[in-house]
């Protein structure tokens, strides 16, 4: 499969992107600058006993300062570094710069070339975007097209993770994403509804580089419909139902999971009080594979080279709490449950984290 040639989009910074805090970044007529601090403090332990995923455990933290410079109410200059270590290791697993740039084109729209705003706005589906990349895979580099209003948002993305040269002997990698959800209400909120769909490439290639491995692009689709209950306007809680389609595909015939095309289907229940969460759900997939999702929805081993279970069957569980005393702070504890109804063997993951992100700026000219 042929692509362009790319264009170089390395090393970037974050859009300020959180409302509230975009007057001090770049809605103002004067010029401002600003600073930014992002930090993840993150445990979580992977009880995975499964025979296509072995059990692990992340604990560390990233930090993220950015100096952040805005000649215009529509434009923004970012610079700053991103340092990821993990406890006991030694040494940091990433110490990188960011450079970017963001250009608001119009209300609810922006544009983004360098380092995105963070892999967990994409809200993508955990079973082919794993919800554990905000620890580990948060700074991503290339573009973001980003579209968001009262019912409409639009996440297109372009995520460049390994770039080559000529006569190197690894292969480009790349994914390229799409997230859009419209929701909407009915009866003075009494009902809501929610329309996703999710589309994602994992492209794994390049022609100027000599590798021994084939050229592989992954597709990733999930598309389906979300109701939910909110009597006396939410005062004690939301329930809803989702159901959500997954179709998984190799482009290339030449796959080296051994997996071509997949499906699964997931349907979950919900309800939410505050800051608590709660969800129930069965998951039903066949040859499902997708390289950038939480493996043990899939049916590929992560590890047992040749391992493949192509009929899964999982009862899904999750809960959660946000204790939020600011809108720059939270503190999350959550845990998820696996049941695997044919292997009958049970597999959990706990989560702790906590995650500090603040602006800090003033216009030129105040004091």
């Amino acid at each position: 499969m042929r692509y362009l040639t790319l264009i170089v989009l390395f090393m970037s910074g974050i859009l300020p992107a959180v409302s509230g805090q975009e007057d001090a970044v770049g809605c103002s007529d004067s010029e401002s600058l600003s600073f930014r601090i992002r930090n993840m403090n993150f445990f979580k332990n992977n009880e995975y006993t499964h025979p296509l995923i072995e059990g692990y455990t992340l604990t560390g933290y990233f930090f993220q300062p950015e100096l952040i410079y805005s000649p215009s109410e529509r434009f923004s200059l970012s610079l700053g570094v991103h340092i990821l270590r993990y406890s006991g290791a030694g040494r940091f697993s990433a110490f990188r710069p960011l450079v970017s740039a963001t250009y608001h084109f119009a209300p609810g729209a922006v544009l983004t070339l360098g380092t995105l705003s963070g892999s967990g706005t994409h809200r993508m589906y955990d079973p082919h975007f794993n919800k554990e990349r905000i620890y580990n895979e948060w700074a991503e580099e290339g573009l973001q097209l980003n579209f968001s209003g009262d019912r409409l948002y639009n996440d297109t993305w372009l995520s460049w993770e390994n770039f080559i040269f000529r006569g190197d002997s690894v292969r480009e990698v790349f994914t390229v994403g799409e997230s859009f959800r419209y929701s909407s209400s009915l009866i003075d909120d009494l009902f809501g509804f929610e329309i996703p769909l999710q589309v994602q490439f994992k492209h794994f290639g390049g022609q100027i580089s000599d590798y021994p491995e084939p050229v592989e692009t992954y597709f990733n689709l999930s598309a389906g419909a979300k109701v939910s209950f909110r009597p006396l306007g939410g005062r004690y809680g939301n329930a809803g139902f989702e159901y959500t389609l997954f179709l998984s595909d190799e482009l290339t015939g030449s796959s080296t999971t051994g997996l071509s095309f997949g499906h699964a289907e997931w349907f979950r229940f919900n309800y939410e009080y505050r800051n608590l969460y709660l969800e129930a759900g069965y998951w039903i997939a066949g040859n499902y594979y997708a390289p950038n999702g939480n493996p043990i929805f899939g049916s590929v081993s992560g590890f047992g080279e040749g391992t493949i279970i192509p009929d899964r069957r999982i009862a899904t569980g999750t809960i959660s709490y946000k204790l939020i005393p600011d809108s720059f702070f939270e503190l999350f504890i959550g845990f998820d449950g696996y049941y695997d109804t044919r292997l009958r063997r049970f597999d959990s993951s706990a989560t702790l984290h906590l995650k500090f992100d603040r602006l800090f700026g003033r216009r030129n000219g105040e004091r």
